[in-house]
C-alpha cells in the first residue's frame, strides 16, 4: 500500500473519530469527573471495541451484518438504548461535595465498559471500518498487512480520545467545569439521549 492510501485512512479515521458521536459523547461524559483516568479507561474501551469491529471485518462477517437487516437493526437499538440509559442516569444524578469523590471512584470503574460497550454496540462503527477497508486495501494485501492497518485506525481512535481526555481534564480547563459541573452534566444527559433516538429512528 502507497503512502497516499496509508494517509487517506489515517485522516479519515480521526476525522471520524474528531466527529461529535456516541464515542465522543461517552468519553466526554466520563472526563466531566475531572479525573483523566476516567477518560483514558473510556478511550481503551472504544479502541478494544474498534479492534473486535476490525476483527470481524477481515474475517468478513461484517458483510454478512451489512446485509442483515435484522442483526443490523438489533444492533442499532441495543446500542441506542445503551447510550438512552447512559443520558437518564446523567439526567438523574445530583452533585454534592460529599458524594463528589464517591461518584468519580465510580466512574472510573464502568469507564472502561461504557466506552466498550458504546462502540461495540454501534453497528455504524462497523459499516464505517468496512467502507475503509473495501475502499482503501487491496484485497490481494497479506492478512498481517490487513491487521497492521486495522491496528493503526484503532491506535488513532484511542491517542484522539486520550488528547480530548487530557483537555478537559486539565487544570486550566478543569475549574471552570468544576462550577458548572451539574449543568454540564445535565446537558450531556440530553445529548446523550436525543443522540439515542436518533440512532434508533434516522
Amino acid at each position: 500500500m502507497d503512502i497516499s492510501s496509508l494517509s487517506s485512512i489515517a485522516f479519515i479515521s480521526l476525522l471520524a473519530a474528531m466527529s461529535p458521536g456516541p464515542d465522543f459523547a461517552v468519553v466526554t461524559k466520563n472526563c466531566l469527573s475531572g479525573t483523566f483516568k476516567a477518560g483514558f479507561l473510556t478511550a481503551l474501551g472504544v479502541s478494544s471495541a474498534l479492534l473486535i469491529h476490525i476483527s470481524y471485518c477481515l474475517f468478513g462477517l461484517a458483510i454478512v451484518i451489512q446485509q442483515s437487516p435484522v442483526v443490523f437493526h438489533i444492533l442499532q437499538y441495543l446500542g441506542a438504548a445503551y447510550l438512552f440509559y447512559l443520558g437518564m442516569m446523567l439526567l438523574k444524578e445530583k452533585i454534592s461535595t460529599e458524594s463528589l469523590l464517591e461518584k468519580n471512584n465510580e466512574k472510573k470503574k464502568n469507564a472502561f465498559l461504557s466506552g466498550f460497550l458504546c462502540n461495540l454496540l454501534n453497528p455504524k462503527a462497523t459499516l464505517f471500518i468496512l467502507s475503509l477497508f473495501t475502499q482503501f486495501i487491496d484485497p490481494s494485501m497479506s492478512f498481517f498487512g490487513k491487521v497492521a492497518i486495522g491496528s493503526m485506525i484503532s491506535c488513532i481512535g484511542l491517542l484522539w480520545f486520550i488528547l480530548l481526555s487530557y483537555l478537559i481534564t486539565h487544570r486550566l480547563l478543569q475549574k471552570h467545569f468544576a462550577r458548572f459541573q451539574l449543568i454540564i452534566t445535565k446537558v450531556m444527559g440530553i445529548a446523550l439521549c436525543i443522540l439515542a433516538v436518533y440512532i434508533a429512528f434516522f
